[in-house]
């Protein structure tokens, strides 16, 4: 097996409503002000437990990633993994393009300040909202 060298630390997680009474947020990024002048990932979720119809017509029926690239992409993971230290996504081909990522596999690392459990427990409550089909593998 080839070890991933990290992308980018994960040295920040921010959980919250991101839009109070609408969406649900986690941001993972490698520094309080990575949103000005970083790398992260803003990974949220509509607060309904599903999505409504034009949602569902508009293709926004999903988990939305943003990041630094100010790309937009719904449901564009299709693999999560968590180890000690170590956070990889994997995402689908449209992706990389969409939010200016240079492969389809992202590892990053995790800072040991991070909390692992609130990691893993909101990106299971924010990754797993939605269109079935766009619901990644979850591996942790």
């Amino acid at each position: 097996m080839t070890e991933l060298s990290p992308y980018w630390e994960i040295t920040t997680l921010s959980i919250r409503e991101e839009v109070p009474g609408v969406t649900f947020s986690i941001l993972i990024a490698d520094g309080e002000d990575a949103v000005e002048n970083g790398f992260y990932f803003d990974i949220h979720r509509f607060l309904d437990e599903h999505p409504d119809e034009q949602n569902v017509r508009n293709g926004t029926d999903s988990y939305c990633v943003v990041n630094e690239s100010s790309g937009v992409h719904y449901g564009g993971i299709v693999e999560v993994s968590l180890l000690p230290g170590l956070l990889t996504l994997t995402f689908n081909d449209k992706a990389p393009e969409v939010l200016g990522l240079p492969a389809n596999t992202i590892p990053l690392g995790i800072a040991p300040e991070v909390n692992i459990n609130d990691l893993q427990t909101n990106l299971r409550h924010v990754l797993t909202y939605g269109n079935p089909q766009k619901i990644p593998r979850l591996n942790f």
